[in-house]
This record gives C-alpha cells, structure tokens and sequence, in this order.
C-alpha cells in the first residue's frame, strides 16, 4: 500500500508519483490511499491492478483547470480530449472515493472541460464524483495526438485514428454510487459502460446527459441502472442525450427522472445524426416519465428486451468479467514471520508472501505485515488505521502479532498478554467489524527451539490470551502455533532446518550463513501457509489444537519432498 499525503506523512505528495512508482508487473492490485486533501493536479494512471482510494470522497479531491482553449506552444487550442483531469489508461483499474473535478470553469467560456477520461478496460468507479461542465466524463480510445500529448503514460489503451468516428471497441468500464455532473454531453464516448445506482446532475446552464458514439457493430453503448436523473437547470431544460454520431447506443433501465428533465427525453443532433430505436428507456419512473411525451423515434424497450441488458451481457466478454462482483481482499496485519522479503533477503520469506500463490482465483492478498512490529506499534504506526479504510464487506483482516509483543524492554512495542495484548487485538476486530469485513485471529507460528529432542514452545501466554478472546468474541481463530509445533516436532531437530532460515556459509546473500530459527526460507513459508490455509478450511479445529491431539493429522497435509532444503 501506497500513501499518498499532501503534507509529506505519507509515501508520495502526489497522486502522480505514487502511480509511477508502482511496479509495471503487478498482477494483484497495488492499492493508493489518497488521505484527506485537495491535490491540484494533473494525473495518468497507467499502470495496470491498480487500486485507488480516497480517505473520505467528499473530502479527498482530485482537481485540474485544463480547457479545450488552451494552446498549444504552436498557439493551436489542445482540444477536448487533452483536458482532462484524470486519465486512466491502464487495464483493471479501480477508483473509489474520491472526487474529480474539472475547475476550468462554463464550457460557453473555456469550451469542453473533461474531468474523467477511462481510456483502459475492465475499469471500476465506484462512489466517486466526477464534476465539470461541458464534457464531464468521457469514456473512449485515444487518438495518437493524445498518445503523443502523455509520451510514456499511454498504457494499454485503445489507440484509434478518429475518436468521433470509433471503430469497433472492447473496452469496458463499470460504475457504481457515483455522482456525475456537467451539462452540454457530460457522460459520452463509445465504450460499453454501466452506470449502477449513479446520480446524473445537470448544471443551470442545462443541456444533454449523454452523447455516445457507439460503433454500428457494437450492440451495447451506455447503460443507466436504477439511477437517479436530476439537477438545477430550468424545468424540462435537461435532455437525456443524443447522437454524437448516428448509431448512438444509450438505455435508461428503471431509472428515476425529476421535472429537470425533458419530456421529450432525447434529442436529435441534426439530421445526419437523429435519434433512433437504439436510444431507449424500460419502466422509468418520476415526473418526467411518461413516455406519450417522448421523441418518437427512441425505444420503449418491452420486458424481453430489458431483459436481455445485464451486466454480464453488456460488459461480459470473452472473459466473463462480472465488475459488480467485488473480488474479495485479505488484508494481513502482522510482524516479519508473515512480511514480505525483497530478493536481497532470499531465501528468507514470509508465509503472507506466498499465501496469493496457493489461493485459487477470485481472492487478491494484500501484505501488509512489516518487520519488528507488534499489536500495539502497528497500530501507533496509524497501519490499521489506513488498513481500514481500505476495508469493504467481504474483505478479511487476518490478524497474527505476538513475537515482538513480548519484548518487554521496548515500551513501544512490549504488551503484556492478559491485558494490553487482547486490548490491542481488539481493536483489529472492531476495525473488521466496523467495515462489514471479518476478523480472522492467528497464533504465532513456532520458534524453532528444541530441548532434549522436543520442540519447547516460547511464547508464553500470549497465544492462550487470544484463543481465549477469540472465544469471547466469536471470532474465527488459526492456531498456527499449535499446527506449526507438530510440523516441526515431526520434522525433528535437524530435518526442520529446512523450514527456517538456516542457511550454509557461501550463499550470495549471507556468505558467513545464517542459523536463523524464527524467520522462515521459502520451503517452511509454504508450509506455514498451507497449514494457515487447512485451517481457513476448517480442517484444523480450534478445539483439537489447543488440546494438541491428533499432531499427526499435521503432518498428513505436507508432502515430504516439501522439506528438502531449496539448495
């Protein structure tokens, strides 16, 4: 995770840098928290699994002044499509709370003023507010002048040789509880999109909701959901679109419109490009919803027809993509047994660091664990706090501290294990709880320490203290330490060597070697995390490892060959 603070407490002051220091080979989504600020700049996103968020949308703000007007060096205007604001050419990309705006000012006066332009595919908006005048959002290709205008920033996006003129496109976006608002063709382009649950405002200026270009091959353009239809233009002053070119695309589904809008509901350009049967409304509802008033040659689609518009249908593909079903994230909290390792540390890694590669498709791993840290300085660190409003329903917070929690020397970190630890663990629950998300609890994994021949557990109370608050507050519990005390008794006292960091003299990264029995080589993080993941499936039973039965039932999960030393 990426923090982005205006006031230099963060990672990067802007939005822009953080954006170009994300690696260009990420294939899980590197999520940008944008805290609480207005950042007047001008930003492409274009890398790809990125994940931005705004700390509140009201009050998180991304804002620019560009212009068609404004000149090039040459002195010719740069036009629409060099205006905007946010540009996001990059493939699956999310944004949610934040605000965009365009403060160019009256498109009468400085001319089209884009706020968005979603140039990538299979890209989520979720609760945002995009604001301008004229040309608000736009949802389309880009043309090579603009290809040369962001040199280095282009992406993947299409690349087309006449914008208004689009060929076929493939390109999807997806946009869910947002807040649009303009007034001379503020949603337009030629890509498919689906507004869910989205309010359309209409400035006094008044004007046109839409203006798509939808390809005459293309069967699906712009589609509006259960949104709401408003402003605060004049009575009958707000049109729901018309052609930008003439096979136009744009359905309203049970959508409700107040008197902001025209009775005769879309509009024709000019003659060359009129409305047609491909502009359409199902079951609208509101003042402005009689359709005896409407254009006549707009589409009153019957209930089969609606039917046939879902957003599997509309945004689907080749690929299936299903936007409106959030793909789950587990967020991990914890110290450097679960961190990640850069290359320069292998083969030292951390079980979170190879969780994402043993999960099935559908569940993206955000790790967020960092050396050194116990329950009470990650939370002094504002971590959690962060974490948090990252947090949506669905997600997991997988909680595992304890190793640095009994450092009694260190105020910073040190808790003591019936009092302050559960205090603190608590706090992660609620965290959780607070944001529709489930807490999931972690024992600490064991240290390798043998006496006599048998593995001695070394961390005291701490993991008790929170099976017990587990316990108290119906929480699901991983006793790791118990699972990974039998794995490494059953290993034995030289075999579990391969497990942990013990590492011959030589080696490119330690060349005095390493005797390391805490941390983890690459082999014993699997393991952790394969035993982590059994218990995710309910196959290690809080109840039977607190007791300590059935220690073989462990081993019966791990393959042998698991264990031979990656040399």
């Amino acid at each position: 995770m990426y923090i982005v603070a205006k006031d230099g407490s963060g990672d990067f002051t802007t939005l822009q840098a953080a954006v170009d220091a994300v690696p260009e080979n990420a294939h899980t989504p590197v999520i940008i928290l944008l805290r609480m600020d207005e950042y007047h700049e001008k930003v492409v996103v274009h890398k790809n699994n990125i994940r931005i968020v705004g700390e509140a949308r009201d009050r998180t703000v991304l804002t620019w002044n560009g212009c068609a007007k404004d000149k090039h060096p040459d002195g010719r205007d740069r036009g629409t499509f060099l205006s905007a604001t946010l540009m996001v050419t990059g493939h699956n990309v999310e944004v949610e709370n934040l605000t965009i705006r365009n403060d160019a000012g009256d498109g009468s006066v400085v001319g089209q003023a884009v706020a968005v332009y979603a140039a990538g595919d299979r890209d989520i908006w979720r609760n945002c507010r995009m604001i301008a005048h004229q040309d608000t959002l736009f949802c389309g290709p880009m043309e090579q002048r603009v290809v040369d205008d962001i040199r280095g920033r282009e992406g993947s996006a299409e690349v087309v040789e006449c914008i208004g003129d689009s060929t076929l496109t493939h390109s999807r976006q997806y946009f869910e509880d947002c807040y649009i608002q303009g007034d001379v063709d503020f949603v337009f382009g030629p890509y498919r999109c689906w507004f869910e649950r989205c309010t359309l405002f209409m400035n006094q200026r008044g004007g046109l909701y839409t203006a798509a270009n939808t390809p005459e091959e293309q069967p699906y353009g712009l589609v509006f959901h259960k949104c709401r239809l408003t402003g605060e233009c004049r009575d009958g002053e707000a049109y729901l679109g018309r052609p930008w070119r003439k096979f136009c695309r744009t359905v309203f589904l049970e959508c409700e419109m107040d008197e902001k809008v025209s009775p005769q509901g879309f509009a024709d350009w000019d003659k060359e490009k009129p409305v047609t049967e491909r502009c359409g409304e199902w079951r609208t509802t509101g003042v402005r919803a009689d359709q005896s008033t409407r254009h006549p040659s707009q589409k009153r689609l019957s209930d089969e027809e609606a039917a046939t518009l879902t957003v599997s249908s509309v945004l689907g593909g080749w690929d299936q993509w299903q936007p409106d079903r959030r793909i789950p994230t587990w967020f991990l909290c914890g110290d450097s047994i679960m961190a990640d390792y850069p290359a320069a540390s292998a083969p030292m890694t951390g079980w979170g660091q190879v969780l994402q590669s043993l999960l099935p498709g559908g569940v993206f791993v955000q790790n967020e664990a960092v050396n050194g840290r116990s329950s009470k300085s990650f939370v002094a660190e504002k971590r959690l706090n962060f974490i948090e409003l990252c947090l949506r329903p669905g997600d997991k917070l997988i909680v595992s501290f304890g190793h640095n929690d009994e450092k009694s020397q260190d105020p910073a970190r040190y808790t003591t294990a019936r009092g302050t630890y559960p205090e603190y663990l608590g706090m992660y629950i609620d965290a959780a709880r607070r944001q529709g998300a489930e807490p999931v609890l972690v024992t600490s994994a064991a240290r390798r320490h043998f006496e006599n021949g048998k593995l001695v557990p070394t961390h005291g109370d701490y993991p008790q203290a929170m099976r017990d608050l587990a316990w108290e507050r119906g929480v699901r519990l991983i006793d790791l330490e118990t699972a990974t005390m039998a794995l490494v008794q059953a290993a034995g006292e030289e075999g579990s060597k391969g497990i942990y960091c013990h590492v011959p003299s030589g080696h490119k990264n330690y060349p005095q070697g390493l005797a390391d029995d805490s941390h983890l080589q690459y082999n014993g993080a699997v393991l952790f995390a394969k035993l982590f993941l059994e218990g995710m499936k309910g196959r290690l039973s809080a109840g039977t490892a607190a007791k300590g039965e059935d220690s073989e039932t462990y081993m019966d999960l791990i393959n042998a060959e698991d264990y031979v030393m990656n040399k």
